[in-house]
C-alpha cells in the first residue's frame, strides 16, 4: 500500500483524495449504479461512478471552487449541492464555514445527507433554488444533470419538487461565496438576484445553453459586470465542430464562470 501511495503522490492520473485501488473499483462500476468508496477518510456514497469521478476531479484536483475568504468562518450558499462533494470541499477549505446546501432530487438528497453527516455548520434543504416559492417539474437523471429546464436523458422521468426563492436566502445575511449549478435554471435565477448581488463577495455559476431557447450569456455577463464583479470563463463544453455538429440532447454549451471583486 505504501508503494501505491508513493505512486499516487508522484503522478496521479486519477482524482486527488482517492487511493488507486478505490479509484479502480469505482471506475469499474456500471454507470448509474449506486455505490460507495473511501474518500478523505470517510465512506462516501455516490449515485453514478462517472459523475462522482468527474466531480472529485473538478473539486479536489482542479479546485474549481477555491476562493480566498477574509475571515475564518465564511458563509456559503451551495445551490445544486448534488451528493455533497462541494459541501465537503468547502468544509475542508474552511472548517468553520457555514454552508446552506440546496438539492431538490429526493434520491440524490438522501445521498447528500449521508455524505455530510457529522459535519457542523452545514444546513441541508431538499429544495430547488428558483425565482419564487413554488412547485417545479424536475427531470431526474440520476447523476449531475437533474434539471427543471431540460430532460437530459429524454426519458420523461420527472418529479414534482419544492422550490424556494434564492433571493430570500441571500437577503438573510451577507454571502462570502455563492455557488449556482442548477442545470439551466441559472438563466432565470441570476436575474432575480441581480439587486442583492452586492451582498455576495464571490460568485461561481455554471452557464448552460439549452437548444431551442434564447442564449442569455451576454445579458448575464453584463449584469455581473454592473454588479461590480470581474469574471473568468473556462471549462467549456460544447460541440467539437460547432459549425457542423447539431446538439440533439443535453446542453449545446456549458461554461464555468467565476466572479470576483
Amino acid at each position: 500500500m505504501q508503494i501505491l501511495d508513493k505512486i499516487q503522490r508522484i503522478s496521479s492520473p486519477y482524482p486527488a483524495g482517492l487511493k488507486l485501488l478505490d479509484y479502480l473499483k469505482v471506475r469499474a462500476a456500471r454507470p448509474f449504479t449506486p455505490g460507495d468508496t473511501q474518500f478523505m477518510g470517510r465512506t462516501i456514497r455516490y449515485s453514478d461512478n462517472i459523475g462522482f469521478i468527474h466531480s472529485v476531479r473538478e473539486l479536489f484536483t482542479d479546485e474549481t471552487y477555491r476562493f480566498q475568504a477574509d475571515k475564518p468562518n465564511p458563509h456559503i450558499i451551495d445551490a445544486g449541492a448534488n451528493i455533497g462533494l462541494s459541501a465537503l470541499y468547502f468544509k475542508k477549505l474552511y472548517p468553520d464555514s457555514t454552508v446552506v446546501a440546496f438539492e431538490p432530487d429526493a434520491n440524490i438528497f438522501s445521498i447528500l445527507e449521508y455524505n455530510v453527516s457529522g459535519l457542523g455548520g452545514v444546513e441541508l434543504r431538499r429544495q430547488a433554488a428558483w425565482t419564487k416559492a413554488t412547485k417545479l417539474n424536475f427531470y431526474t437523471e440520476g447523476s449531475l444533470a437533474g434539471s427543471s429546464e431540460i430532460d437530459f436523458l429524454q426519458k420523461g422521468r420527472s418529479i414534482e419538487v419544492d422550490a424556494i426563492r434564492l433571493r430570500d436566502e441571500i437577503c438573510k445575511r451577507p454571502v462570502d461565496f455563492l455557488k449556482i449549478d442548477i442545470e439551466g435554471a441559472e438563466n432565470n435565477v441570476l436575474f432575480d438576484i441581480e439587486d442583492v448581488l452586492f451582498d455576495v463577495k464571490s460568485l461561481f455559476f455554471e452557464y448552460h445553453s439549452v437548444p431551442g431557447k434564447p442564449q442569455r450569456l451576454g445579458e448575464i455577463l453584463e449584469m455581473i459586470r454592473c454588479a461590480g464583479f470581474r469574471y473568468t470563463i473556462n471549462g467549456a463544453h460544447g460541440p467539437r465542430l460547432p459549425f457542423i455538429d447539431t446538439v440533439t440532447r443535453g446542453f449545446d454549451l456549458q461554461l464555468n464562470v467565476s466572479c470576483f471583486r
